[in-house]
């Protein structure tokens, strides 16, 4: 009994270990619930566990041996508490409280109560189901159940099992225990139980990511010949969207053979598939193989944008020519092959990049459909809201009056080399159906933005794909303007405004803090990626594709604005939110002019920087019927500068000079309005003062030391053009 327990105890281990020698060779799905996105790609899948785990089994226990003349059919189970180790996660530490009943015939029942630690091993051959092994020992008290007289015994225990595993805290095991109580009692058991983790989890293993592109199906195709022989083509499925891809990236991979005595020299290697091509892509080969020798060349094929046309999968035949020279001759030879050729909304999500591809911003629909919104809220709703904030607001309320619904895709299918194929609708299609799910409307949106001069991104969670668009204002800039700060990502020097796509109700600002709720709670477990669309169109360029008619029908102006405008004033109120009520309370408290002053301006700016101009006038007429108070005079300057009315403002500028004649944000003021009313000689002097006080302010108005067009030019490529410097004390 005891060689056959070291015997056993000796298998486990040795499994445990072939299994994390096997791990980094695993195979999984991407990161992504398919046919959905967000699947890393650089240094593949982890599977992340729980590092404590809690396991409440039942056994049913069979008598073995002498114990099955003794003993009846049992059952009882088990309390578990197991600890990854941290240095091999596929190892576990693990004590456990048992208790086992079991019937004697003709006589009475007994009971065993254990206690007992060991160690466990555990191998996920799939994200979603695994096989386990373990070894324990202890000691159990044994008694009978009249009386609860009995004494103690060690014992020892075995298992193997399987389990289906939903990572990162929940697991369903199936396994059979060898029992054997020393002295007592020896079986075997079936268990069925149910653990729950807790604790941070932990990377367990690493399934190897998928390749950019689909690996390849091997065909030999020839035992022997003569000269430079074709013996293994390897080419993958080729997907329509991403044909100017191919161009430049293998879709496959020609193995060549030497059989002659000589060396093969200039060797190219062209692909031509009829259906497809213009003309065959020649891709350069080795300058020698040698006598016997093989070589490997990269295979590529420049697709004409009819193959956007493929609305079904498709076998097509490719011509491989094979081009070089054998003793001073040119020689030629041809293989014709078989190739599949997906559907033209086919992708797999090996590379979330790959769905900017799909993104059209050239496409007339989008085009129009986008800009006409852009025309229909031009000097409409609350004008002081970042210009990208609103033109955001105004596509997302046009999609929801258009009558966008969230629907799923059609079943997700395998390509020949078992890939999951997702199916992404292109821009068009989307506004024809008036539907689509996260990674169609995430195209959709980031076209229509971009046909816009908006810059977008692709943000991934797993299982999820959104998008997110730039704005205009600087890290340092938007950190000063928004209150609600960490519902924006600072990342690369830009500033993203995250948005929830998916979300059909509730207009933009919900979908706007959902999705950045999102990318908060997944960027705190690493989980969360933003691609920019720049960048993933230099790898995935986008294709331009578009249906030769289409019957959209963009809302009607007047329902754009008006939702664009809700959308903005729950903004501002959400944005101004404790700071109005602050600011108010401190225009109550305040006993002196000065105070009462120095508040009233403060709270008229806060309505100023908001849009809400005509409260902020009256509020700042207040503040000037007691006090000549200098940021006021400026400020209410400011409101007449924006509004045009430079008379009016230089009005107000030129009492704040009498005042204060050396304040940097007076002197900027006097300078734009004389610049604006084209007095250049005056705004030259109130330049040249400002820029000994204050050279860096003067820098950011450079414009003010040009004229005419050429200074409008200067003024609207530094983006101050429509812009004023609130006075806040």
């Amino acid at each position: 009994m005891n060689k056959a327990l070291i015997f056993l105890f000796c298998f486990i281990v040795t499994a445990g270990l072939g299994a994390q020698a096997a791990a980094p060779n695993a195979q999984a799905l991407p990161n992504t619930a398919a046919p959905a996105a967000g699947g890393s790609t650089a240094t593949g899948t982890p599977l992340k566990f729980s590092p404590f785990w809690i396991e409440l089994s039942p056994t049913l226990t069979f008598p073995l041996g002498d114990s099955a003349t003794d003993f009846g059919f049992g059952g009882g189970g088990s309390l578990l508490v197991e600890y990854r180790l941290p240095f091999f996660p596929m190892a576990s530490l693990r004590t456990n409280l048992e208790y086992g009943y079991y019937p004697i015939p003709a006589r009475e029942t007994v009971s065993f109560a254990s206690a007992g630690a060991g160690i466990a091993l555990a191998y996920n051959i799939a994200p979603f189901l695994g096989i386990k092994a373990y070894a324990d020992g202890g000691a159990t008290y044994g008694f009978f159940n009249a009386t609860f007289e009995g004494y103690w015994n060690p014992y020892v225990q075995a298992g193997l099992g399987v389990y289906v595993s939903f990572p990162p805290g929940f697991i369903i095991n199936l396994g059979g225990t060898f029992l054997y109580q020393v002295g007592l009692y020896m079986g075997v058991g079936a268990t069925l139980g149910v653990s729950v983790g807790l604790g941070s989890p932990v990377t367990v293993q690493t399934f190897a990511p998928k390749s950019a592109r689909l690996p390849p199906k091997a065909q030999p195709l020839v035992k022997q010949g003569s000269g430079l022989e074709l013996s293994q083509a390897n080419i993958s499925d080729i997907y329509p969207v991403f044909y100017k891809f191919y161009d430049d990236h293998p879709i496959g991979t020609a193995v060549l053979h030497n059989w002659e005595r000589a060396a093969i020299t200039n060797v190219t290697v062209s692909v031509w598939v009829k259906d497809y091509m213009s003309d065959p892509k020649v891709a350069k080969g080795p300058d020698r193989i040698e006598a016997g020798k093989d070589a490997n060349v990269d295979l590529y094929g420049l697709f004409r944008k009819e193959i956007l046309d493929n609305t079904e999968d498709t076998k097509v035949s490719a011509t491989i020519s094979l081009h070089y020279t054998l003793n001073g001759k040119d020689v030629s030879k041809d293989t014709v092959e078989t190739i599949k050729v997906l559907k033209r909304n086919s992708l797999t999500w090996d590379d979330d990049r790959k769905a900017a591809a799909f993104v059209s911003p050239n496409d007339p629909t989008v085009a129009k459909f986008a800009k006409n919104v852009a025309s229909a809220i031009s000097g409409k709703g609350n004008v002081a809201v970042e210009p990208n904030v609103r033109m955001a607001a105004a596509i997302h309320d046009a999609l929801t009056l258009y009558g966008l619904t969230y629907t799923t895709d059609p079943v997700a299918t395998l390509n020949s080399d078992n890939k999951t194929v997702d199916y992404i609708q292109f821009p068009q299609q989307t506004l024809d159906y008036k539907s689509g799910k996260c990674s169609d409307f995430s195209a959709l949106y980031a076209s229509m933005f971009e046909a816009v001069g908006l810059e977008t991104a692709f943000i991934t969670i797993p299982g999820h794909i959104y998008m997110a668009v730039a704005l205009s204002l600087s890290a340092d800039d938007a950190r000063a303007a928004f209150t609600h700060r960490d519902d924006l990502i600072f990342k690369d020097k830009k500033v993203w405004l995250p948005i929830e796509i998916t979300l059909r109700d509730g207009g933009f600002v919900k979908a706007w803090q959902l999705g950045a709720k999102e990318w908060r709670e997944n960027l705190a477990k690493n989980q969360a990626v933003l691609y920019p669309l720049h960048d993933a169109w230099k790898v995935y360029e986008p294709v331009g594709f578009a249906a030769t008619a289409s019957d959209v029908k963009i809302p009607a102006s007047d329902l754009i604005a008006k939702a664009m405008s809700t959308d903005l004033d729950a903004f501002v109120k959400g944005e101004m939110g404790s700071q109005e009520v602050a600011l108010q309370a401190a225009v109550t408290k305040a006993t002196t002019v000065a105070a009462k002053s120095k508040a009233m301006n403060s709270l008229a700016v806060l309505h100023s920087r908001f849009g809400l101009l005509d409260q902020a006038i009256g509020e700042f007429n207040q503040v000037l019927a007691k006090d000549e108070y200098v940021p006021a005079l400026v400020n209410i300057g400011n409101i007449y500068f924006l509004r045009a009315s430079y008379d009016k403002a230089l009005e107000y500028y030129n009492r704040a000079s009498k005042k204060a004649p050396k304040n940097p944000t007076v002197l900027l003021s006097v300078a734009r309005a004389n610049h604006a009313l084209e007095n250049y000689s005056i705004a030259k002097a109130a330049y040249a003062n400002l820029q000994a006080v204050a050279p860096d302010l003067a820098q950011q108005f450079a414009y003010l030391d040009l004229r005419g067009e050429e200074a409008t030019r200067a003024a609207d490529v530094s983006g101050v053009l429509g812009t004023v410097v609130w006075s806040d004390q």
